[in-house]
């Protein structure tokens, strides 16, 4: 599709990173109180200078608190579509035990924090100002998160898990967009569940639910976006390749929007599945 992080296997692994890379890795995830960093900002350091420029400019936008008010907004408006509600027992029987349900949440949540407040925040980074500047958001308990399983790189994956991966990775695509998601290779701890994800998503696939749905997320937060880019600081500098890769990652709804839309579907989906 594009550079942004097409090939999220090949982005910098978090505990590989060092020096200054390291030290802005922990300003990201302290500032956006997630656990982990989606390809994105792993991906930036690619580019020279790069990480340090967009994080820079993006980090006030976050402490305003008005991604995270924006994306809650977003989710909590009835867009998104529902899932066949899981069956007693389907989990278990998929490897997904009650000690281990919690922690796939847990995975399932992480990603959607960091993707949709990545989603505004960015997009307000690149946006033209519009719309009246929005309110004060209502302060949000920050988010506890236990310690999350490890994220398998590709050569720890079977190839038949792989095959799931990259198959319920087709699911939402739209206009061409969609780099591999790193959420379904987290994800392939329980190849089970994956399995029983592709067959949950796949008739909303099919009906075109998913991809309607991604349509609207993405206007919603171009929206919102356009709104919060009266916040940012003037002027935005960044390298012109980080300037085009957040471009990239923001303008195609079906690159971080697919991800924003179809891991709140999951997500609640996995809320109400019997314990």
């Amino acid at each position: 599709m594009n550079n942004y992080g097409s090939d999220s296997v090949s982005a910098i692994v978090e505990t590989e990173a060092a020096g200054e890379t390291a030290e802005i890795f922990a300003d990201i995830r302290a500032t956006m109180e997630i656990p982990l960093l989606t390809s994105i900002w792993r991906t930036l350091v690619s580019i020279d200078g790069g990480l340090a420029a967009v994080w820079s400019a993006a980090k006030p936008l976050y402490a305003t608190g008005q991604p995270q008010a924006a994306l809650a907004s977003i989710v909590q408006s009835g867009v998104l579509p529902v899932l066949e509600p899981l069956v007693p027992g389907q989990l278990e029987c998929a490897g997904v035990g009650s000690t281990e349900l919690p922690d796939v949440r847990a995975i399932v949540d992480a990603y959607n924090r960091s993707n949709g407040m990545n989603m505004l925040a960015l997009m307000a980074l690149v946006a033209v100002p519009e719309g009246p500047p929005l309110g004060e958001p209502i302060p949000a308990s920050p988010p506890s998160w236990p310690e999350l399983w490890p994220l398998l790189g590709k050569d720890e994956i079977p190839p038949e898990t792989w095959a799931l991966v990259t198959e319920v990775n087709r699911f939402g695509a739209v206009q061409g967009g969609g780099g591999l998601a790193t959420l379904w290779r987290h994800l392939a701890h329980w190849p089970g569940l994956l399995a029983v994800v592709h067959g949950h998503l796949a008739y909303s696939h099919r009906t075109g639910d998913l991809v309607q749905a991604v349509g609207v997320v993405h206007k919603l937060a171009q929206q919102a976006g356009a709104r919060v880019a009266h916040l940012r600081q003037e002027p935005v500098v960044m390298p012109q390749p980080a300037r085009q890769m957040v471009q990239d990652y923001v303008a195609i709804p079906g690159a971080v929007t697919r991800m924003v839309t179809m891991g709140h579907v999951l997500a609640n989906w996995l809320a109400d599945a019997p314990e």
